[in-house]
């Protein structure tokens, strides 16, 4: 029993004497992480399309990293970039603090090329004729100008060329740009014309009224003349379902007056002879006075035209738009499309009726 005690305590002498030969590990206090905040804002240069100013508005940094979506990197604080190209690009800011930690914001921005130039045009005096031009919101140093009317397709490198081209035809017109800052934005319209670039007013239209109708078939009737669709076609005749007399008579009404300047009438998918051989287009402001805008008489119906430009394939003799121009186009809230005959079918039938402004 003694010698239990004394080894007890002998324990207890031991264990008191490592404790007093201990040293005590004092505990560090968390780093202090200063976080930066990336932030900024943009403008457009006055003078430039293709120029943005950026303003940085971040906080907390020591350093920054800008991308701007063209493999170019600036660490400038507040800086301008000329983008060289039309697209959409990721602008993207980095910040640095001075503990290390990284802050990032991306904006996308657009460059449209119908936001940087514009087409314009301006009538000579002689018929079909237009001298076109450029606006643009950057200084242009060269223009380039491609005519899809003529095959092989011509080219123009002035800045003001003056161009003729054949009444009743949409033509596709290309201009591309280089700024005196290297630049370049190009555009493409296919709405060309001898009274200068045109838009459709088909959609426009806010009612119809047609002399004569299908009732025999909702998919042959005229809801096909405005829809803007080759595939479908109106169709009178035959039966007494669909019966006629001559003229037919279509005519639009718009809330507001419209210029036409060009009219497209389409043939249908098949029996070429029930085409629009003759007639009138007319325009009017109260549905009483009625002014003559243009008259035609085909001498060959629109399969046959095809035949004569050398195209062999009926799928593209059928279900095609035939183009006619309005000399002397005026604003009128009503138009009126007059057939007075065909080729001699007892069926008339086309696939629609466009209009453009």
């Amino acid at each position: 029993m003694m010698m239990k005690n004394l080894f007890f305590l002998l324990l207890c002498f031991v264990a008191l004497v490592s404790c007093e030969n201990a040293t005590v590990e004092e505990i560090a206090p968390d780093p202090v992480i200063i976080n930066s905040l990336a932030n900024f804002e943009i403008t457009k240069d006055p003078t430039d399309a293709f120029k943005y100013n950026f303003k940085n508005l971040s906080k907390d940094y020591t350093r920054v990293e800008w991308r701007f979506g063209d493999d170019t990197l600036t660490t400038v604080i507040d800086p301008s970039h000329t983008y060289l190209g039309t697209g959409d690009f990721d602008i993207e800011l980095k910040t640095f603090s001075e503990t290390g930690t990284v802050s990032r914001k991306v904006v996308k921005i657009n460059i449209h090329p119908d936001s940087v130039m514009k087409i314009t045009y301006d009538k000579t005096g002689v018929p079909d004729e237009l001298q076109l031009g450029i606006e643009s919101k950057a200084n242009i140093k060269s223009v380039l100008w491609t005519f899809g009317d003529l095959a092989p397709a011509g080219t123009s490198t002035l800045i003001n060329p003056v161009k003729k081209y054949v009444s009743g035809r949409l033509n596709t017109i290309t201009a591309k740009i280089t700024t005196v800052n290297g630049s370049v934005a190009s555009i493409t319209k296919n709405n060309m014309t001898s009274q200068g670039l045109v838009g459709d007013a088909t959609k426009e239209i806010e009612s119809f009224t047609v002399s004569a109708e299908n009732n025999g078939s909702a998919a042959e009737s005229s809801k096909s003349i405005f829809d803007n669709n080759v595939e479908t076609k109106f169709l009178l005749g035959g039966n007494a379902n669909r019966a006629f007399t001559w003229p037919i008579v279509i005519t639009a009404n718009y809330a507001t007056a419209q210029t036409i300047k060009i009219y497209a009438i389409g043939n249908a998918n098949d029996s070429p002879n029930r085409d629009p051989k003759d007639w009138t287009i007319q325009g009017s402001n109260d549905g009483v006075n009625w002014e003559i805008l243009d008259t035609r008489s085909m001498a060959k119906n629109f399969y046959n035209q095809k035949v004569d430009e050398g195209i062999n394939d009926d799928t593209k003799r059928y279900k095609q738009l035939f183009y006619f121009g309005i000399a002397n186009p005026k604003p009128f809230t009503k138009y009126k499309l007059v057939i007075t005959a065909n080729y001699n079918d007892a069926l008339m039938q086309f696939s629609g009726w466009s209009l453009y402004k």
